[in-house]
């Protein structure tokens, strides 16, 4: 059991390093492309998650638009592009109004992973999917799934907390050592509008 809880604490104190803060991965404007359009999938961090900026030589009417509006750049402009977004857990495929539609064109997706701490002490662990200041949702999903099942379990459904003890008091599973836990998350601002699901957070006990 010692050397259980000295392996999540060890990866809770990384874990904590990553929600502390992480630069903003750069996607570059072009005529008539996003640069790079899948970037890195990123752990979920503090401050700016993406930033877009126009490129040199782009002269053409862009904006950025998420295909339900949970972030919007503003209107198509041929002028400066500089917009960032803070950007909780989740998959955000993105266009430009005027040269991508949902379905393609001129498009993006950019994706967070949630994250987690070995808190509070013991079995139990907390699973992090937003941040105060994240501008992509105000209402959230949580699924998990344990070790090999294929089926996943919805954990939170719309809720407006951005974490939770995964655990705690046997809720809604028991942790046990020498187990792998599974987690994706999505963002919201109307729940028939969600972004995709979020890239696969992995906790081994």
């Amino acid at each position: 059991m010692k050397r259980y809880l000295l392996a999540l604490t060890l990866c809770g104190a990384l874990a904590y390093a990553s929600v502390a803060y992480a630069a903003a991965t750069q996607v570059s404007v072009r005529d008539n492309f996003f640069s790079p359009r899948t970037p890195p999938v990123r752990n979920l961090a503090s401050g700016a998650s993406f930033h877009w900026q126009r490129a040199a030589g782009s002269f053409s009417p862009h904006n950025i638009r998420q295909n339900f509006k949970l972030f919007r750049s503003g209107n198509p402009t041929t002028g400066a592009i500089n917009y960032s977004v803070s950007a909780s857990a989740g998959s955000y495929h993105y266009y430009c109004e005027v040269h991508g539609s949902p379905s393609g064109g001129m498009d993006g997706v950019v994706k967070v992973r949630p994250t987690f701490v070995a808190d509070p002490a013991g079995a139990p662990f907390t699973v992090m999917w937003a941040l105060a200041g994240t501008t992509t949702g105000n209402k959230f999903d949580v699924r998990f799934r344990v070790g090999t099942a294929t089926t996943w379990t919805l954990w939170k459904n719309d809720v407006s907390t951005r974490s939770g003890v995964f655990g705690q008091n046997g809720q809604p599973v028991q942790v046990m050592p020498g187990k792998t836990y599974h987690f994706q998350a999505r963002s919201e601002n109307d729940p028939t509008k969600p972004s995709g699901w979020s890239p696969t957070l992995n906790v081994n006990t």
